[in-house]
């Protein structure tokens, strides 16, 4: 039911909202902020860190990193290889400054959006004998 500021007072998932919508009993305006509500109250929910954790042997070496740092690491490291001369490039730092060169900036900004609203989520997990690699958000 509507409460005395005209908004609802229960939460209503988008399905519901929608059924209301299409019977009249609620105008668009008000569907639009119910939405705009739940979509809001989707994104609480979201990842903070990437957690890269490698173990060889017994070793082990586990590291955070803010998402909210990795689009300004993207570009810095963009810029930074930029600024080495081709002459004086190390064997293989050449291939990543071309692959660097080849991501899209709003691609890789898109890319961290989608991992900052997503729960706890492996992305990479590679085991050989000694060596185990796992990469998620967290």
């Amino acid at each position: 039911m509507i409460n005395q500021k005209g908004t609802w007072g229960e939460k209503m998932d988008n399905i519901e909202i929608l059924c209301k919508l299409d019977k009249g009993q609620i105008d668009v305006d008000e569907a639009l902020a119910l939405l705009k509500r739940n979509r809001k109250a989707m994104r609480t929910a979201k990842g903070n860190f990437m957690k890269i954790s490698i173990r060889n042997g017994d070793k082990r070496f586990p590291v955070l990193i803010p998402l909210c740092l990795l689009n300004s690491a993207f570009s810095l490291s963009r810029a930074v290889t930029r600024l080495i001369p081709e002459n004086k490039q190390i064997d293989g730092l050449n291939e990543i400054c071309k692959a660097l060169e080849k991501i899209d900036k709003r691609d890789f900004s898109k890319l961290l959006d989608s991992l900052r609203y997503s729960k706890e989520y492996p992305l990479v997990k590679i085991e050989d004998d000694y060596t185990i690699v796992d990469i998620r958000v967290i």
